[in-house]
This record gives C-alpha cells, sequence and structure tokens, in this order.
C-alpha cells in the first residue's frame, strides 16, 4: 500500500512537472521546438531512472558480498575457536541490510573471543621465552593458526608452570651452592682467582642454565674435596703430634697449648700443626736411636699380638741394624703402621684364635687329669665337674674354629695371602693340632719295659697374646692345672680310702698276687667287679644310681677290658706288677654327638670306671 501511494505521488508529481514545462515550452517556443524537448526530457528520465536502478543493483551487490564476508568470517572464528555455530538462512521477508546487521552481531563475541585468545598465546609465548632463556631449556612450540585447543592450552599452562617450579628450585640450588663454596673458601682462606668465579658467587641474575651449574658444582667438589683433605691432614698431623709427644716426652706446655686450643678445622689450625710436626720430627732427628728403641719395643709388642714367626720377624731387616738413619726410623714407623693396620683390621680373628687356644690348653689338660690313675682318689663330683667341662669344650671347639676359617676365607679372598700364625698357615696349624691329638692313639702299644715308661705327650698348645701373660711353658698358662683337685689331695685322704677298699676286700691283694697263674680274662673280671664296688663306695649315692640304671654298660666295659688284656698280653688287672707297668691309655677326643646328649648316664659311668 505504502509503494502504490508513493508510485501515484510520484507519477502525479511527473505528470504535473511535465504539464507545466510544456505549457512554458508552448508560450516561449514553437511546437517543433517543443516538440524537441518533450524528447529530450523523455531521454532524461529513462537516463535517471536507468543510473538509479544500476547504483540501486550495485548496492545490492555490496550487501551480498558483505553477508558472505560474515558468513565466512563466522566460520573461521568457530574453526579457530573450536566453538561450533549455526547462523542459518536469511529470512525471505528480512532485508538484506538487516540480514547484514543480525549477522555483524552475532559473530561480535567470536571475534572478541579470538582477540584474548591470542592476547594469551602471546603472553605465554613471551613468559616462556623469558624463563628458557634463563634456564637454557627449549620452548615448546604454541601456534596461533589454527589456535591451540583447550586441552593445548591447558598442558601449555602445566608446561610454563613448570618452568616457573624449576626456575624456584634451580635459584635455591644455586643459593646453596654458592653458601657452600664461601664457607669452604672460608675455611681454606682463599678468595675467587678469576671474574668468571667472582660472577658465579656472586652475580644477581645469574643464568640458571646447565653450564652455570656445572661450573658451580664443579667449584663446590673441588673446594669439598679440599675441605676433606684438609681434615685428614689435620687429623693425621694431631695424631703424629700426640705420638710424638708420647715417644719424645715433650712437656712444651706453651706448644702443648697451641695445638689443644686449635680445635677448628681450618687455615689456621693446619699451620698451627705443620709447625708442632716439623719442631717435633726435628727433635725426633736429634734423639734419633732412642725413638728408634721405643718404636722397637712397639713394633715386638704388636709382633706378639699378631703372632708373627721367627722367619717373619727376621724379614725386617732393620730392626736388627745397629747403625740407624732416618731411613730406619722411617721403615720402623712403616713397620708399625703395618702392624697396627693387620692387627686392627683381623682384631676378630686374633680374639677367637687366642680364646680357642685357651680352650685347646684346657681340653689338654683334662685329657691328662683323665688319664691320671690316681684321678678315683677322694674326688667327691670332681670328676662330673670336669666331664662336664670337657664335654662344652669339645662341644664350643668345631664352632670356634668354623668360625675362624670362615673369617680367614675372607682375609684370604680379599688379600690373595694365607693368613699366618707363627710362621704357619692358621687353617693347617689347627688341622695339625688335631692330627697330633690323634697320632699317638694310632701308634702301636709299646711292650716290656719301654711300655712302663712310656707317657703321652700333648701337642703344642699355639701360643696366643692371652696365653702368653702366664709362665712360659708347652701349654702357656698353668693356672688350671694348678687348681685341680687331684692335685690338692692330701696324702691322708689318699690314704683313707685305701685303707677302705682293703677293709671292704680284704683277700683282693693277696688273691691276685698268689693267683697270678690263673687265666687272665678270669682276673681281670673280678678284679673291674671288685674295683666297681669300691668305687660306687667312693663317688657317693648319685653315681651308685647311675652305675646301677645301665648294667648293660657295665657288661660292655667288662668285655672291653677283657679283650684289650688278651689283645696286649699283660698280666691281670689286678696285679700290682700290672698297675705299675701299664702305660697312661690314650683317650679319642670327638665333639660331641646326639647320641651323647641321649645317653648321659652311661657315659658317666665310662668316663669313671675307664683308666
Amino acid at each position: 500500500m505504502v509503494f502504490v501511494e508513493h508510485k501515484t505521488k510520484i507519477l502525479e508529481l511527473t505528470s504535473q512537472h511535465v504539464d507545466r514545462l510544456h505549457e512554458l515550452w508552448s508560450h516561449m517556443f514553437e511546437p517543433k521546438t517543443c516538440e524537441e524537448f518533450l524528447v529530450r526530457l523523455k531521454d532524461h528520465a529513462d537516463s535517471f531512472y536507468t543510473d538509479l536502478l544500476n547504483e540501486s543493483r550495485e548496492k545490492q551487490q555490496c550487501i551480498q558480498k558483505e553477508i558472505s564476508s560474515l558468513r565466512a568470517e563466522a566460520s573461521t572464528l568457530t574453526h579457530l575457536l573450536h566453538e561450533p555455530m549455526d547462523i542459518g538462512d536469511r529470512p525471505e521477508d528480512m532485508p538484506l541490510v538487516l540480514w547484514q546487521l543480525k549477522l555483524d552481531e552475532s559473530i561480535e563475541h567470536l571475534r572478541d573471543g579470538l582477540a584474548k585468545r591470542r592476547a594469551e598465546i602471546s603472553d605465554m609465548l613471551q613468559k616462556q621465552e623469558h624463563l628458557c632463556k634463563e634456564l637454557g631449556e627449549q620452548p615448546l612450540p604454541l601456534l596461533d593458526d589454527p589456535l591451540p585447543t583447550v586441552e593445548e592450552m591447558g598442558y601449555f599452562r602445566e608446561h610454563l608452570d613448570q618452568l616457573r617450579d624449576q626456575r624456584v628450585r634451580l635459584v635455591e640450588e644455586m643459593k646453596e651452592l654458592r653458601q657452600s663454596i664461601k664457607q669452604d673458601m672460608k675455611v681454606l682462606g682463599c678468595l675467587p682467582q678469576s671474574d668468571a668465579e667472582e660472577r658465579l658467587l656472586n652475580q644477581v641474575n645469574h643464568t640458571l642454565t646447565p653450564d652455570t651449574f656445572k661450573s658451580l658444582r664443579r667449584m663446590q667438589a673441588e673446594f669439598a674435596e679440599q675441605v676433606k683433605e684438609l681434615h685428614e691432614q689435620i687429623d693425621d698431623m694431631r695424631q703424629k703430634i700426640h705420638v710424638l709427644w708420647e715417644r719424645l716426652q715433650d712437656t712444651d706446655e706453651y706448644a702443648q697449648r697451641r695445638v689443644r686450643e686449635s680445635t677448628a678445622y681450618t687455615q689456621h689450625t693446619y699451620d698451627v700443626l705443620r709447625e708442632e710436626l716439623h719442631r717435633c720430627q726435628a727433635l725426633r732427628r736429634q734423639n734419633l736411636k732412642v725413638f728408634i728403641d721405643r718404636l722397637r719395643v712397639e713394633i715386638k709388642a704388636m709382633w706378639e699380638l699378631t703372632l708373627k714367626g721367627p722367619a717373619e720377624c727376621k724379614r725386617f731387616a732393620s730392626f736388627y741394624n745397629t747403625h740407624l738413619t732416618e731411613e730406619d726410623l722411617e721403615l720402623h714407623e712403616l713397620e708399625l703402621d703395618k702392624l697396627k693396620r693387620l692387627y686392627e683390621g683381623n682384631k676378630k680373628i686374633y680374639e677367637m684364635y687366642s680364646n680357642r687356644g685357651e680352650m685347646w690348653a684346657r681340653m689338654i689338660a683334662l685329657e691328662a687329669k683323665a688319664n691320671d690313675p690316681n684321678r678315683f682318689n677322694n674326688r667327691g663330683g670332681q670328676l662330673l665337674k670336669e666331664q662336664k667341662e670337657r664335654k662344652a669344650i669339645t662341644a664350643k671347639l668345631p664352632k670356634i674354629e668354623q668360625q675362624i676359617a670362615e673369617l680367614v676365607e675372607e682375609y684370604v679372598s680379599q688379600a690373595k695371602v694365607p693368613f699366618l700364625v707363627n710362621g704357619v698357615n692358621i687353617l693347617e696349624q689347627m688341622a695339625a693340632d688335631w692330627e697330633n691329638l690323634r697320632q699317638p692313639k694310632q701308634a702301636p702299644p709299646l711292650s716290656g719295659k719301654k711300655e712302663v715308661g712310656h707317657k703321652m705327650m700333648p701337642p703344642s698348645a699355639p701360643l696366643t697374646p692371652k696365653a702368653l701373660k702366664g709362665k712360659p711353658g708347652v701349654y702357656g698358662s698353668t693356672s688350671s692345672l694348678k687348681k685341680t683337685p687331684s692335685k690338692m689331695k692330701s696324702p691322708s685322704a689318699a690314704k683313707s680310702t685305701g685303707n677302705l677298699q682293703k677293709r671292704r676286700h680284704p683277700n683282693t691283694t693277696n688273691n691276685n698276687i698268689e693267683n697270678t697263674n690263673e687265666p687272665t680274662a678270669a682276673a681281670a673280671k673280678r678284679n673291674l667287679i671288685a674295683s666297681l664296688e669300691c668305687n660306687n663306695g667312693v663317688l657317693g649315692t648319685n653315681t651308685q644310681r647311675k652305675l646301677l640304671k645301665s648294667p648293660q654298660k657295665k657288661v660292655r666295659v667288662l668285655d672291653y677290658s677283657l679283650r684289650r688284656e688278651k689283645v696286649n698280653g699283660r698280666p691281670s688287672i689286678g696285679s700290682r706288677s700290672a698297675h705299675r707297668s701299664r702305660p697312661i691309655p690314650q683317650v679319642r677326643v670327638q665333639p660331641p654327638s646326639s647320641e651323647d646328649n641321649q645317653s648321659d648316664d652311661s657315659e658317666d659311668v665310662v668316663d669313671l670306671l675307664s683308666p
């Protein structure tokens, strides 16, 4: 309706203007001229409307292009921002200009999002560049076309956080390294030697690159090693000074006070100790012979502790020199240090071998007592005590020898040399001790007059530091032998026991003497029965109960005694000449077995009855 009204008005207005022009032109010009002007007017009107139409069509095309551009921009923004957006189609009743405005408004928020995202990316890239340059790390790429996704942006933020944490950690580490280096330099009394070291230690905004920390760690390790070496040198010099004081018996109070007051591990302490050490070494050179004599005393003591044999001692030829020099002094000090290291490194072996030597000597002493013919004279419960002690020793010896063997094996695997005691391999020495103990048992019994004087000589006990403290002899200390009850018996006690036996068996001796022509087996059986009855009275009630509990053992003992008399061809046990001429029997020492624990009562009977 509006269009029709405007059209009608335009036509009416045009008609009015054409009528007025024609009226004027008719009044002014001839008809032919008026006709020409009307033709021209028509051409002008046609040209005007044609231009107007062309301009309108161009405007329409521009609007359509803008709409297409907006559509393309919307598609690009949604692709970059990874945000889906549906624009749709233009309604038929909506003008192009309105549709253009609507499209422009709808993608405005996408434009804002894109600008913010790109600004954030640029900021993160700048921060990454700064951190990577400071830390010496390689930057991660973050593209802006297409823009990174939300997940990629989150990962990049985590990467930046890690770089920041790494920077904080490295700054703290650099601070600690600098403090450590400066502290060590203060202890050593030194300063930075170059501009590079000065920058490493004092520059405020120093890069945190791996090369920087490599240089700092190298400096820290070098100075720490120097400080450690300084500590070791101070301790070594202090120890040497104390040893020199003791050997020189120096009483310089001023020098000693300076050394005692210098307790810190610093360069000043090092200088004080070095000065005192040089002074003591000069005094040592002035008193060379006295000093070496004192060293020789200590070396002798260490030879005894380490169980060195004569051949090993003679290898140290400087020990026997009479024309002493500073070289001899150094050799004596080196020998003493070597012996001390040997003893301290294998102290457990020496202590265990010393205990083993004491146990071995005690075992030999107990075996000698067990073979004593007078062991039954007024002994009371001493036989049982000795038997228990013998069992304990035979149980402990294999264990301690096994421990020694394990320690020696470890020593040999490390030192690649055998472990010697008294010049002999320690394992071979222990094996030889057992072999020497078994050899007399394997030897055939002596006969005639030689049998009378035959005695079992126990093998020599190993010399140990503890054993050397006693009286010199084959077994070292003999205090355990002096305390044996058999040696402390009075003659009256032995005589009373003999009278008691005579009262119980008044005719035993005479019968044995008169009946020397009886068979050996019968005489041995009668005398052993008599001995069993006598021993039952002497050993007390407890032992008598044990004897009564094991009659089979008695029979075995009698049978064994008869067989032994037949093999040896000896006279009857009851004969006095037989007691005088019979040698001390050999006793086999064996470690305890499970059977020993199961038959304690029967074993006590055998030990008490065996000669």
